[in-house]
């Protein structure tokens, strides 16, 4: 049995219904999207905990028929990780994910993570 990192602070997906375009459980691909970022930086890494800071930061953009076409959620996170040294650190940031053309053939989803402190633990 694998056991996934400590989650703390998430609203639950029924919570939020604009955030559908993530798919149904929008915190373990949140996750999931975040561990192979980190992986790629540092093969070692492991990710004990995310702790969500507070609601996300949601914004939406409709077409002229009012469907929305462009949607942004940014998420103020602490991710508790080990680096590949086995050294404990504390993330301090904003983990954004950017969908465009929503609904249409050419949807697009995006994400990225801006850092703003790292501490050792």
């Amino acid at each position: 049995m694998t056991v996934g990192p400590e989650l703390f602070g998430f609203p639950p997906p029924v919570a939020l219904p604009d955030l559908r375009w993530l798919g149904p459980d929008y915190v373990s691909v949140l996750v999931y999207d975040l561990t192979r970022g980190l992986l790629r930086q540092d093969p070692g890494t492991q990710v004990m905990g995310v702790r969500c800071e507070g609601d996300p930061d949601l914004r939406a953009s409709v077409d002229s028929a009012g469907v929305i076409r462009s949607h942004d959620a940014a998420f103020p996170l602490q991710v508790f990780v080990q680096d590949g040294d086995g050294r404990p650190w504390r993330l301090r940031g904003r983990w954004t994910y950017s969908g465009r053309d929503l609904g249409t053939a050419s949807a697009s989803i995006n994400h990225y993570w801006q850092m703003h402190t790292a501490e050792g633990v």
